[in-house]
């Protein structure tokens, strides 16, 4: 059983080569997630089975105090948590689970199945006043952490390292942990040259209603100007593509037709969140990286990897789109290869074994 975290969805797009692994080798998988986590990956493996297994959906602020909109929602996703935690087990003993493989769903942990938690986060970062609750924040992840079996990271061992110190740590309450290499839902063979159509694409991701706000001021900056312009709207449910002057709006696209539009496109322009990230880098593309704002783990990754040359950043309410784009010609973008050996080998010994406990 393989089940995305729901806020956003990165978390599930990520999980796209592992579900792909697990059937290829003959598992039988079935996924619990909710939301557009749910909705995306029954479009993408209608041959797998799906539980709806809800979670805690917080509301985000519109400034970017977000540590204290979380901090006050804290009891309420302790709540939600327990509830999704009593539902996996009835879970497990009903579908007869052997595996649970969660991505950043700290509550999906048990005693009757062998449980894998996925995640790059061992090291969050913060800012401000956010740093008075480093302590209790590295607390609370490693408390959850020593209730799952295997940890796996989803980034390399050494360098090139994508996440940065995200993913250093001095030591782990997890024995038994693995560097899986960085996870995309794109193949090496997606990569294929492809004539031209934009000068930009926009992938919009995140939470509402920051997610509204970016599309908002992207839009006013860019209507009627010379750029050719796709959003890509990340809305699975969504029915029709609208163009208006020079701009396009696409509700949603498979994986087939998202590695050719980003390769049809001369620049992106995205959220830095880390999924994005691992995406972006099998392909080689340049990118303007606009944080969301109050969330500390972006902001981290779009100053790191500007002070690395790598890609542009601005924050969002400093938003200057032509200004970022004469700036990003001045940037390399990185390009990864992950073979997968790694997370091919911890699957076959998972299967081999047999992890009914």
């Amino acid at each position: 059983m393989i089940c995305p975290l729901d806020w956003g969805l990165g978390h599930a797009t990520r999980l796209v080569p592992i579900i792909k692994l697990f059937i290829d080798k003959g598992a039988n998988v079935i996924i619990g997630a909710d939301n557009a986590p749910l909705e995306f990956l029954k479009q993408r493996f209608d041959n797998c089975s799906f539980v709806k297994l809800p979670g805690f959906e917080p509301s985000y602020p519109k400034g970017k105090n977000m540590a204290a909109k979380m901090a006050m929602q804290f009891p309420e996703m302790k709540r939600q948590a327990k509830k999704a935690h009593k539902l996996l087990q009835q879970i497990i003993d009903e579908k007869k689970i052997d595996v649970v493989v969660s991505d950043n769903r700290y509550e999906l942990f048990s005693d009757k199945a062998h449980t894998i938690f996925i995640t790059h986060q061992l090291n969050v970062q913060s800012s401000g006043f956010q740093k008075l609750f480093s302590p209790f924040i590295k607390w609370q992840i490693n408390n959850y952490l020593k209730k799952y079996d295997e940890l796996w990271i989803p980034d390399f061992e050494n360098e090139p390292k994508l996440s940065g110190r995200l993913s250093q740590f001095k030591e782990l309450p997890v024995e038994d942990y693995s560097f899986i290499g960085p996870l995309s839902r794109f193949d090496i063979q997606d990569v294929k040259p492809q004539e031209k159509r934009y000068d930009l694409l926009i992938i919009l991701s995140g939470p509402e209603p920051q997610r509204t706000v970016f599309e908002q001021k992207l839009e006013k900056q860019l209507s009627g100007k010379k750029f050719k312009v796709a959003f890509l709207l990340g809305q699975p449910s969504g029915q029709e593509t609208k163009t208006k002057q020079n701009i396009t709006k696409i509700p949603h696209l498979n994986d087939r037709d998202f590695a050719n539009i980003i390769m049809s496109s001369d620049l992106i322009v995205s959220r830095p969140g880390y999924s994005t990230l691992m995406d972006l880098v099998v392909f080689g593309k340049n990118a303007i990286f606009v944080p969301t704002p109050g969330q500390t783990e972006q902001e981290y990754l779009a100053k790191t990897l500007k002070e690395k040359a790598n890609y542009y950043f601005q924050e969002q309410d400093k938003l200057d789109i032509e200004k970022a784009i004469e700036e990003s010609a001045n940037h390399k973008p990185l390009k990864m290869e992950n073979n997968f050996k790694i997370l091919e080998k911890k699957i076959e010994q998972l299967l081999m074994s047999g992890s009914n406990k």
